[in-house]
C-alpha cells in the first residue's frame, strides 16, 4: 500500500478512535465531518479511502485485532474464551468497546464483525476435522452459535465462573469430537491463506452519517 494513503488512513481511524474513546462520543453520533476535522483532512480524502463511518470502523477494528490473529487457530477456537480475555484484557479494544458500550448501533457493529470473523476462523479450522460427518459449513454456524450464547451467559455474571471453566463448560456443551484433528495433530494456517474468499464474507448495508 502507498505510504501517503496508508498514513491517511491511519489518521482517520485514529481521528475516530479518539472521538469514542477520549470525548467518549457514541459512534452513532460520530458524523464524517467530525471525523475530517480531528484528523484535519478534507471530506474528499476520506471518501477516496473509505465509503463511510462503518467501513472505516472495519478498518481500524481489523488494525486492533492483528495480534489476536496470530494467536494459533487451533488456541482460537479450542479455548475462545481463555485467548480472547488474554489478548483483549487491558488492550486498546478493551478500551474502545468499554466506552462505547452504551451504543447499541456500535455494539451492533462489533457482533457482526465479530461473528463474521469467527466463522471464517470455524471454517477454516472445520475444513481439517477428520471424525465428525457433518457439513463444515454447518459445523462453523454451530460453533459460533455456541461461542456467542457461553458469553451471553458468562457475562450477566462474569464471577460465577472463570474463563477456563467457561472452556469446559464450552466443550461438555458441544461434541468434542468435532475438534479431533484426527492423525493430522495441530494445523497451521498457511500465511497466504485469504479469509475473505469464504462463503463467510458479509458486505454492510448500512450508511454513514
Amino acid at each position: 500500500m502507498d505510504l501517503r494513503k496508508r498514513r491517511s488512513m491511519q489518521m482517520l481511524w485514529k481521528a475516530l478512535f479518539d472521538l469514542m474513546t477520549e470525548q467518549m462520543i457514541l459512534f452513532s453520533k460520530i458524523t464524517v465531518d467530525q471525523i475530517c476535522e480531528r484528523a484535519m483532512v478534507h471530506r474528499s480524502t476520506f471518501y477516496k479511502h473509505f465509503d463511510d463511518k462503518f467501513n472505516l470502523l472495519e478498518y481500524g477494528l481489523n488494525q486492533l485485532m492483528e495480534r489476536y490473529w496470530e494467536l494459533p487457530l487451533e488456541k482460537r477456537i479450542v479455548k475462545p474464551f481463555f485467548w480472547s480475555n488474554e489478548f483483549f484484557e487491558g488492550s486498546e479494544s478493551h478500551k474502545l468497546v468499554r466506552t462505547q458500550q452504551r451504543d447499541e448501533l456500535f455494539l451492533d457493529c462489533m457482533t457482526n464483525y465479530s461473528m463474521r470473523l469467527l466463522k471464517k476462523d470455524a471454517f477454516i479450522f472445520f475444513q481439517h476435522s477428520k471424525t465428525i460427518d457433518i457439513p463444515q459449513d454447518l459445523l462453523a454456524e454451530f460453533h459460533v452459535s455456541a461461542t456467542i450464547a457461553l458469553s451471553v451467559w458468562w457475562r450477566k455474571d462474569p464471577e460465577r465462573v472463570s474463563l477456563t471453566q467457561l472452556d469446559q463448560y464450552f466443550h461438555k456443551l458441544v461434541n468434542e469430537k468435532i475438534y479431533d484433528l484426527g492423525e493430522d495433530g495441530p494445523m497451521i494456517v498457511p500465511k497466504d491463506v485469504n479469509l475473505e474468499d469464504t462463503q463467510y464474507h458479509r458486505s454492510k448495508n448500512m450508511d454513514g452519517k
